[in-house]
């Protein structure tokens, strides 16, 4: 595996600690940086498609910004569905994890 560069840290920081980045081929992660750790989730909702863009107060989990699903930064489990669809079945729209770090200034993302 390898590692590429996709954003300064500083540009993470000055975003509010969370930004959603474009990794070509329809493809966008969500970043945010919460109690010192680094955590990359597709950034596409797994219900319809919105981009997601809050972190929860709780620090663990993003927020969909169309309906209010959540989903663990850490694991990409959906652990509240929609609130226009409160019987969908979690268990099938996990949204995949990223492997992040830090290094010399900038966040990389594993490939």
């Amino acid at each position: 595996m390898s590692w590429r560069k996709i954003l300064g840290m500083k540009a993470l920081e000055n975003s509010g600690n969370h930004v959603s980045i474009n990794l070509g081929n329809g493809e966008v992660v969500f970043i945010t940086k919460q109690n010192g750790k680094l955590f990359g989730i597709n950034g596409i909702c797994s219900h319809l498609k919105c981009i997601l863009g809050n972190v929860a107060g709780d620090g663990k989990h993003v927020v969909c910004p169309c309906h209010n699903a959540s989903f663990e930064l850490d694991t990409g489990k959906m652990v509240k569905p929609p609130f226009i669809a409160p019987d969908l079945p979690m268990e099938k729209y996990t949204l995949k994890t990223y492997n992040l770090r830090e290094q010399a200034g900038f966040i990389e993302i594993e490939e």
